[in-house]
């Protein structure tokens, strides 16, 4: 980690998506849906990035430790039954060690955040080698729709708001985590930045495999097209 990184990270501790802002809810079923998601998948021990409502707590039924890193005040005490510890720190560097946690959930945080890429390798740090990233964020769209954003957050630069045009799903590869899922929500009710849900986790040895098979065409005539099979 260089200073850079620590400063461009702390300067944006400030910084709130417009999701969780007062007047600027988030889609209903989009929320729904990475609910569902939550309760099916996270177990363990999880470290919860951006919880913002009752709702977001509910769905965890089969965790025996849950960290709340960035969650609104108004959540403690609102689990009893849980053993949840509210961690006051930024998104990265994160205040714990490698490999910490199952499963991390992330909620609208990347655009809070002026460095999602050095946010994401430390998600990538603390993420146990079989554990899973589930995350909901807004993203840069493709085509005009995403030349838009950046022309919008071009006129945005300097002011506290979130980024408009985190490229999502390019970062958590940048990271080195594998995308496994990606869902796409576009709202309808006035123009926004469509929003992604999904998991992504570490490679696994046969992507690994695979991954520089693709890089390393075959050499040698006979040659298995599929390593390791």
């Amino acid at each position: 980690m260089t200073s850079d990184d620590v400063h461009a990270v702390r300067s944006a501790t400030t910084v709130t998506c417009h999701y969780k802002r007062a007047g600027v809810p988030p889609p209903v079923e989009m929320l729904e849906r990475f609910r569902m998601l939550v309760g099916r998948r996270a177990a363990g021990r999880v470290l919860d990035i951006g919880a913002f409502s009752l709702e977001d707590l509910l769905a965890y039924r089969h965790v025996c430790y849950l960290a709340l890193l960035g969650a609104t005040s108004d959540l403690r005490g609102e689990r009893p039954d849980l053993a949840v510890e509210f961690v006051a720190a930024d998104l990265a560097p994160l205040p714990f060690p490698d490999r910490a946690f199952d499963v991390v959930v992330c909620r609208f945080s990347l655009c809070s955040t002026e460095n999602p890429p050095f946010a994401l390798r430390e998600v990538s740090r603390v993420l146990r080698p079989v554990g899973q990233l589930l995350f909901l964020e807004h993203t840069r769209a493709p085509g005009v729709v995403g030349q838009a954003q950046d022309q919008a957050q071009e006129m945005l630069r300097g002011s506290r708001r979130c980024r408009l045009n985190v490229e999502v799903l390019v970062q958590l590869r940048r990271a080195g985590l594998v995308v496994r899922r990606a869902d796409w929500f576009w709202p309808s009710a006035h123009v926004r930045a469509p929003l992604v849900q999904g998991v992504a986790t570490h490679p696994d040895a046969q992507y690994e495999r695979e991954l520089a098979w693709l890089r390393n065409p075959i050499q040698k005539t006979g040659e298995p097209p599929w390593p390791g099979r």
